[in-house]
């Protein structure tokens, strides 16, 4: 069997190489993760700890749930959408651009409502004075950034310019867009978005988002993926989802394919969490492991190896809860 890595000494090495620098400074990596699953919780809990310390959005995804179809990207994107504050972001930026207007903006919260408002009420401004002086700012940082897809960009700029709704907010219609519970596109048309977010669609809108949650002011975004439940070989008939061999197949191809762009995935860790039956090398109709699509198995496996350490930094890592020689 392979030599396993103890859990602290791994997330030492993923902190002091990867979120301490490498991801916060625009970079991204995909990590894979063989967890026991009593350490599951425990791998969880210390990295999304340690990720919030230093500002990073945390995202979990799991492919057992039934809201998560883990070989579709579009339920990639509205898992991650769901977990995201975007108003909380659209405030970041907004307090952004006011603090290089000029204003004092260090004692205003952006986790509340009326940003604008307060932003005003520091300066003895009118809101929509304010509002007057930063409206440039997103139209040309925003709607004109071609960092993102076009329409993800114009709803950004509506949720922006919408934190200065009078009365009731407006920008419902394009979170629930967002996140996948109105997909339809009568219902953010008024908003000059055409685009429905779908199979061929959401690897941009997915781009676009964490390129959005680098540019709003966070460190980055950190995903835990944990997609078990696709080596599954039988159906238990419980209550999660299962993936039948080609569901999983188009699973491994998605993963793949996060590898082969990950110079898109702006500030970017992906961390699959997976198990022992993900390492089946073989090809049988039974098997579910990486063996049933080699493309992904070449991208992930270990070339070299030594037969009494481990290499923290590579592709694929077995965790263990401490330090052993092997299983």
């Amino acid at each position: 069997m392979q030599n396993t890595i103890a859990l602290a000494d791994w997330l030492r090495v993923i902190d002091d190489e990867y979120l301490s620098s490498y991801v916060k400074e625009g970079g991204s990596a995909v990590k894979f993760a063989i967890a026991p699953d009593e350490l599951k919780s425990d791998l969880y809990a210390e990295m999304e700890a340690r990720c919030r310390a230093v500002g990073y959005e945390v995202v979990k995804l799991d492919a057992k749930e039934r809201a998560m179809r883990a070989h579709m990207p579009q339920d990639i994107f509205f898992g991650l959408a769901r977990q995201i504050d975007w108003r909380r972001l659209a405030r970041r930026l907004i307090l952004r651009f006011a603090s290089e207007r000029g204003y004092e903006v260090a004692n205003i919260d952006s986790s509340g409502e009326g940003v604008f408002d307060a932003i005003a009420e520091a300066h003895r401004l009118e809101p929509g004075f304010v509002l007057g002086e930063i409206r440039p700012e997103i139209q040309n940082a925003v709607a004109r950034n071609s960092s993102m897809a076009r329409d993800f960009r114009v709803c950004m700029s509506h949720l922006c310019l919408l934190e200065y709704s009078r009365g009731d907010y407006n920008g419902q219609p394009l979170l629930d867009w967002l996140r996948g519970y109105n997909t339809r596109i009568s219902n953010i048309r008024p908003f000059a978005i055409h685009t429905n977010i779908n199979r061929t669609t959401a690897r941009y809108f997915i781009e676009s988002a964490l390129f959005w949650v680098s540019y709003a002011g966070c460190a980055g975004t950190v995903i835990l993926f944990d997609n078990s439940r696709v080596t599954v070989p039988r159906n238990p008939r419980d209550d999660f989802r299962y993936y039948t061999r080609a569901m999983t197949l188009e699973h491994y191809e998605l993963l793949r394919e996060f590898i082969d762009s990950v110079d898109k995935l702006k500030a970017t860790l992906l961390v699959v969490v997976t198990n022992q039956d993900f390492l089946d090398e073989s090809a049988l109709r039974s098997s579910r492991g990486y063996g049933i699509y080699p493309a992904l198995q070449t991208r992930v496996m270990d070339d070299v190896r030594d037969r009494g350490r481990v290499n923290p930094l590579s592709a694929l890592v077995r965790l263990a809860e401490r330090r052993r020689e092997a299983w």
